[in-house]
């Protein structure tokens, strides 16, 4: 049976994910911005122009949201954790350029 860390380590070999500077590049060049936090964390302050998907409703919302599937997007969190496991959900739904930070 796999761990919650056998989980996150198999999503993150398969997503590409950027530091702070890199996300910032890529949102300059025109990527999208999705924040998966909570409501209450995304309340508090988010990236300007971020698309607000809490994480537990990804799957149900993106293709309304996104509709690109080959959209530059860097998705985002608190953590990592989270934006990780998203940006490996993206993939698996067809979109093609997806990062983490």
């Amino acid at each position: 049976m796999a761990t919650f860390r056998d989980l996150l380590s198999a999503a993150k070999s398969q997503i590409t994910e950027v530091d702070t500077s890199g996300a910032a590049a890529l949102i300059a060049k025109g990527a999208l911005v999705l924040d998966v936090r909570e409501p209450d964390e995304f309340d508090e302050g988010a990236l300007p122009g971020a698309i607000h998907i809490p994480r537990g409703h990804l799957e149900a919302q993106i293709e309304n949201r996104i509709v690109d599937r080959h959209a530059p997007v860097v998705v985002y969190c608190a953590g990592g954790v989270r934006s990780a496991f998203a940006a490996k959900t993206l993939r698996e739904l067809g979109y093609t350029d997806v990062v983490s930070m």
